[in-house]
């Protein structure tokens, strides 16, 4: 009886090792799992860029404004789309100044390279209030005449001691204070939302870019950045003065 009771434990030893430890009271106790889930992080893919400043998206490698296309009697617009900071693109084909790419909607065509990012270069983040830019990473070079304003695209190029270096999308690259800098995926998305009322209130569509502070209301109700775009398109706060963190009126 011994040996047969040894060998119906040394069967089940598999299964047992194999099975989830339970506490006292019958409830599954915590696994001892890899950090990561045990879940292999996918390759990249190696085609994917960043777009890090406002491009036209071309039909062919040229600034001319019309072209010539196959099978038109008449040159065509050479602008298919404009393609924003923080839109993702496949790199297709390089060509000296210009790359050919796939958008996010399977459109081809033609942007500058100078205004590709890979993403391993880059990570993206924004402000939710106000934040003084420096020179340098010292207290001592702060820019009196800059400041960045709450909902600003950033691409982070790398962080020392105090201060994160970004690129704004205008001028060149500035320092910021970490803590004024939030890499939260909901932050991120509200900022791209917010740049894109943006563009749409400078070129005179005010009703577009009310309807872009709706969509941010509905995906962000919670986000700081609600109360800033909205000061900015001309909704005054409950108590009628601007909400905290929102740049002074330009």
């Amino acid at each position: 009886m011994e040996s047969i009771r040894l060998a119906t434990l040394a069967a089940l030893a598999p299964l047992l090792l194999s099975a989830p430890a339970c506490s006292r009271d019958g409830r599954p106790a915590r696994l001892d799992l890899p950090a990561d889930g045990g879940v292999a992080t996918p390759a990249p893919d190696p085609s994917l860029r960043f777009i890090t400043s406002l491009s036209t998206l071309r039909r062919e490698p040229t600034e001319q404004a019309r072209v010539k296309v196959e099978g038109a009697k008449t040159p065509q617009p050479n602008s298919l789309a404009a393609l924003h900071r923080g839109e993702r693109v496949a790199l297709l084909e390089p060509r000296g100044d210009w790359a050919r790419v796939r958008a996010s909607d399977g459109a081809e065509g033609w942007v500058r390279g100078a205004a590709l990012a890979p993403p391993d270069s880059v990570q993206e983040g924004t402000l939710l209030v106000v934040a003084w830019a420096f020179d340098r990473p010292d207290l001592l070079a702060v820019n009196a005449k800059r400041k960045l304003d709450p909902g600003t695209l950033l691409f982070i190029r790398k962080t020392r001691d105090l201060f994160t270096e970004v690129d704004a999308g205008s001028g060149p690259n500035v320092w910021v204070l970490t803590d004024r800098v939030s890499t939260r995926p909901g932050d991120v998305e509200a900022a791209k939302l917010v740049e894109k009322a943006r563009f749409l209130a400078r070129g005179n569509r005010p009703e577009e870019a009310r309807d872009v502070l709706a969509l941010l209301r509905a995906r962000s109700p919670d986000s700081p950045l609600v109360a800033v775009l909205a000061a900015e398109l001309g909704e005054a706060t409950p108590d009628g003065g601007a909400p905290e963190g929102a740049p002074a009126p330009r």
